[in-house]
């Protein structure tokens, strides 16, 4: 093909020819043109659709992210539903009618205030889609405002949750171990299947001076307002994460949507 416009231009040039060999010039350039922009259209087709291809595995990512965050959602609200039904049951025992109540009991009682749950905040597709930079490959804008936006929602709701860990791992713990039997509440919070299912823990001996006495715990201010806010922190965090459940949902329903186009 190159050889022939060469030979017709020789041919022109020869002839003298002069305004025929200028419309062949233009037209050549004008082919190479159309050429080129050809390539670069079947180029950024190309990469188009490989962007696409991209996009399609990391939504199909996100969505497994989000169903499992909101499985873990529903998981730590029934948790805290337990923790508050708890502390009103504790926090309504009678101080006349205390010596009613069975030792083991009242450590089973309170061994299922010996927990402080909090989201693992495993959302592994959508760190590496912010780190790198690929959000922009989500297509839908309102989508990717809201995964934009995820991380922020879910950071108000932990606050809440390292607060209660904080009064639960600090001066709840050491009230209790200033009139509770830890061995005892262990030893419940073990056999009642809460934690530690496959782990033997080790049960220390009884000693008399570590002997539980709920009566003067129950009978004490401290400890009661700080089992009351914890009960409320557990309150507000179930209240962020139903939020958080239907933020998810959304995502999910905008990312099928995405999907089926």
């Amino acid at each position: 093909m190159i050889k022939f416009f060469r030979k017709i231009r020789q041919n022109l040039v020869m002839e003298n020819k002069t305004g025929k060999y200028f419309k062949y010039a233009i037209g050549k350039i004008i082919l190479v043109v159309i050429g080129i922009l050809i390539a670069l259209q079947i180029n950024n087709w190309n990469e188009n659709r490989l962007q696409r291809n991209e996009e399609k595995v990391i939504l199909q990512n996100l969505t497994k992210d989000y169903k499992n965050a909101i499985d873990e959602f529903q998981a730590l609200n029934k948790l805290r539903r337990d923790f508050i039904e708890v502390s009103k049951t504790i926090i309504s025992i009678k101080l006349n009618e205390i010596n009613k109540y069975p030792t083991t009991y009242l450590d089973s009682l309170f061994s299922k205030t010996l927990t402080a749950p909090t989201y693992n905040n495993k959302a592994g597709s959508l760190n590496v889609l912010l780190t790198s930079g690929k959000i922009n490959l989500i297509s839908n804008q309102a989508l990717k405002n809201m995964l934009i936006g995820w991380p922020g929602d879910v950071a108000d709701m932990i606050e809440d949750e390292i607060s209660h860990r904080e009064i639960y791992i600090g001066p709840y713990s050491e009230i209790l171990e200033n009139f509770l039997s830890w061995k005892d509440l262990v030893k419940q919070y073990t056999t009642s299947g809460l934690r530690f299912k496959q782990i033997n823990v080790q049960i220390m001996p009884d000693n008399p001076i570590t002997s539980s006495d709920y009566n003067s715990l129950l009978n004490n201010k401290r400890f009661l307002n700080l089992l009351n806010r914890r009960a409320s922190f557990c309150d507000i965090s179930n209240y962020e994460t139903e939020d958080l459940i239907k933020k998810a949902q959304n995502i999910i329903s905008l990312i099928n949507k995405e999907l089926e186009h």
